[in-house]
């Protein structure tokens, strides 16, 4: 069947946690309240015992109750709470683009093909990271999160999903992750699932490996 939509992982696929933003915003936490680490803040967030923000308008009430939770096990004063709370919402910003993530989605676009993005990152709002990271919300017709569908990658609801989301049964769909196990369950979906591993010298064709994403629109339309 011919390939009539892409769907993208966000995370490590066409964005990366950027260490410099990471660490700017590190800071700002550390001006607040010097007891809450990075590594305390990444603690809390792996220990959050649930439930997440299954829609944006629900991530206000989250962050107010995930900093809640974490001046409370760190004995901060109560009244740094605010400061946190708004230093907390902009996790968004810090993610980048990765140098072939704008090129191949215009190249795609301009093909013709429909862009999703699906990712298993904890909150819905899916698309701030991508704004601030200078990828226009334009090029996609979908964007969805496994917290918002209720199932995450690699179970088969979320391929699912993002293929009704697009219009698309899923053999019209092709795939694009840096996570092997996601990238296998697509394929048993009959997609056409591609890994996408920026550690190779050279993209393999024939096993549907990248190595960069500038490859990606020869793999589709060439290969």
């Amino acid at each position: 069947m011919l390939v009539e939509a892409v769907i993208f992982d966000r995370d490590n696929t066409l964005l990366y946690f950027d260490p410099a933003r990471q660490a700017r915003l590190e800071a700002q936490i550390a001006m607040v309240a010097p007891a809450i680490t990075a590594e305390r803040l990444y603690a809390a967030w792996a220990g959050w015992p649930g439930p997440w923000p299954r829609y944006p308008a629900d991530e206000p009430a989250f962050w107010g109750a995930f900093w809640e939770r974490v001046v409370a096990q760190h004995n901060v004063a109560p009244e740094h709470l605010p400061a946190l709370r708004a230093l907390g919402t902009f996790y968004h910003t810090c993610f980048s683009a990765f140098p072939d993530s704008l090129p191949c989605l215009h190249a795609l676009r301009d093909a013709g093909l429909r862009l999703a993005v699906l990712t298993n990152f904890e909150l819905p709002s899916v698309g701030l990271a991508l704004e601030h990271a200078g990828i226009s919300l334009t090029l996609f017709h979908a964007l969805l999160s496994g917290v918002a569908i209720g199932a995450s990658k690699p179970d088969a609801a979320p391929y699912h999903a993002a293929a009704a989301a697009l219009g698309m049964p899923l053999g019209a769909c092709a795939f694009v992750d840096d996570d092997v196990a996601n990238v296998l369950a697509a394929r048993a979906l009959g997609m056409r699932a591609f890994l996408l591993d920026r550690s190779l010298p050279a993209s393999d064709f024939e096993a549907h490996v990248l190595w960069s994403l500038d490859d990606l629109r020869a793999a589709l339309l060439v290969h």
